[in-house]
């Protein structure tokens, strides 16, 4: 199931719709700085949260507009003829969230008035109350790796301060070595981190029915957290997201974020000089970030389309024995196009260093393509390049599995995967549905066949393994000529 967005001329977009799974997991939204990420979150948080509409949007066209559809529900909204924003909704929107934003129209520092500061650094401590341990220990943990960094921690409401002090929220105070120290005086990292906590403790106990989903959004939390403590927070939402249906999706640049999250809930926005954006997705984390993150150590490098021809690679290097006193990553980076331009990036910028040799592995089907591609943006920086006598793994289960089908590798899927739902039922129900010339890339085959290994508790990799030893066990004459090549890049040291 997902959440499907309409975006209509706000901020710097134009026009954009995103399709947002609400199944749980980890989830990025990134692109270059200006590409609208904060935008995109920002409206899909308003799917739940009331904001004040023109306060984080600022100005906008009288025509501008959000729209959601989820589940045949929908919700838009609109101007109406005074120039206000109005909801309006069709349907139940069955959905629940929260959202932490921007620094400056964000809820962070919603409360930073000189004068409440004043006031509420001067409380009497009776009129705290202890915070919820699940804050305090996890603010220690995810900080500090220890759940008793912070001694007490304490909370107010407005409610309990009298009509003298007017603030948002709950405000959080920490009590370490006999000292008090209220949010304001936090750093920016206990400060982000304590409102987040608060936040899904609220939703942890709201959560009556973990059938409903439930969005977070979290808009750029790397700025003030350490890279330490972002990978323990990543692994602390992973266990919030499992134990409690949260799809959690982060706005963000941050290597550590989307070096852990698998490509296929990616979202890559790609602004082009006409204005206009495109969504990457699945996208890998080398396209995401243009850098390869810590692979400089690497003596060589071979970039590749996506997970199967990453697969395939790696199995041709270990069963040949080509790895021999070699440091060597098969790094996935998405389309043709992506491999390109990210291996010209990487040569003419020298982002891995002058000691690692740079190759290129594509599939086979797009080779007279990727050729054009390269003559057409002179590209010319003698990076080797071959390519698999294969093609991604939707167009290989679609060729494989509907258009000209291969019986042993079909018998091999349906004994092994596909034991409640047959995949001859997948494929008839395919055919039924779908036009077959129109998914000449196969996605339409493979969401359903993708649905059904959910269903079973199977993923992705687990058909890819499949795959890669049916491929190897055939012992395809063409697979030797990538064997030849990958020796062949391996024999060269790089200049």
């Amino acid at each position: 199931m997902k959440l499907r967005m309409n975006i209509h001329k706000i901020k710097s977009i134009s026009d954009l719709v995103i399709e947002f799974p609400v199944e749980k997991g980890l989830y990025a939204i990134t692109g270059q700085n200006g590409s609208g990420k904060s935008t995109v979150v920002t409206c899909a948080s308003t799917v739940f949260f009331n904001i004040s509409m023109k306060d984080y949007l600022g100005a906008t066209d009288s025509d501008a507009s959000i729209t959601f559809e989820l589940n045949g529900a929908t919700r838009t909204w609109n101007k109406n003829d005074k120039g206000r924003w109005v909801k309006n909704s069709t349907g139940v929107m069955s959905i629940k969230g929260f959202y932490e934003g921007s620094i400056i129209f964000g809820t962070r520092f919603r409360n930073t008035s000189y004068h409440i500061l004043k006031k509420l650094d001067r409380l009497n401590s009776q009129q705290l109350k202890p915070a919820d341990e699940f804050i305090r220990e996890n603010l220690g943990k995810i900080l500090h790796n220890n759940k008793n960094f912070y001694e007490k921690l304490f909370q107010i409401s407005n409610s309990d301060t009298g009509d003298d002090i007017q603030f948002s929220g709950d405000i959080f105070y920490y009590e370490k070595g006999g000292r008090r120290v209220s949010q304001f005086h936090m750093s920016t990292g206990e400060n982000l981190l304590v409102s987040i906590l608060h936040s899904i403790n609220l939703r942890n106990n709201d959560r009556a029915s973990l059938d409903k989903p439930c969005i977070l959004f979290l808009d750029e939390i790397e700025l003030a957290l350490h890279p330490s403590s972002l990978k323990r927070l990543v692994y602390f939402l992973q266990e919030m997201s499992n134990s409690y249906n949260y799809a959690i999706y982060f706005s963000t640049h941050s290597i550590e974020l989307i070096g852990g999250i698998k490509p296929e809930n990616i979202f890559f926005l790609e602004r082009h000089s006409d204005g206009s954006i495109e969504i990457l997705n699945p996208c890998y984390p080398a396209y995401a970030t243009r850098i390869l993150y810590d692979h400089s150590g690497y003596d060589y490098i071979f970039l590749v389309e996506d997970d199967l021809a990453k697969e395939v690679t790696s199995r041709l290097l270990r069963d040949n024995n080509l790895l021999s006193s070699k440091l060597v990553h098969v790094l996935p980076c998405g389309g043709y196009t992506n491999v390109i331009d990210l291996a010209k990036e990487v040569v003419s910028s020298n982002l891995v260093g002058k000691n690692s040799k740079i190759s290129v592995i594509l599939d086979g089907d797009i080779k007279a393509d990727a050729q054009k591609y390269i003559a057409k943006h002179g590209i010319s920086n003698n990076i080797p390049i071959s390519y698999l006598p294969i093609e991604s793994l939707e167009k290989f289960l679609k060729s494989k599995l509907h258009d000209n089908v291969d019986h042993a590798l079909f018998r091999l899927l349906n004994d092994f995967v596909f034991h409640q739902v047959s995949l001859t039922e997948i494929i008839d129900t395919y055919r039924s549905e779908v036009d077959s010339a129109h998914d000449k890339g196969g996605k339409k085959l493979y969401s359903r066949i993708d649905s059904e290994l959910r269903n079973r508790n199977k993923n992705r990799s687990d058909l890819v393994e499949m795959v890669v030893n049916f491929l190897v066990a055939k012992n395809d004459n063409e697979l030797q000529k990538i064997v030849d090549f990958l020796s062949r890049q391996l024999s060269v040291r790089a200049a």
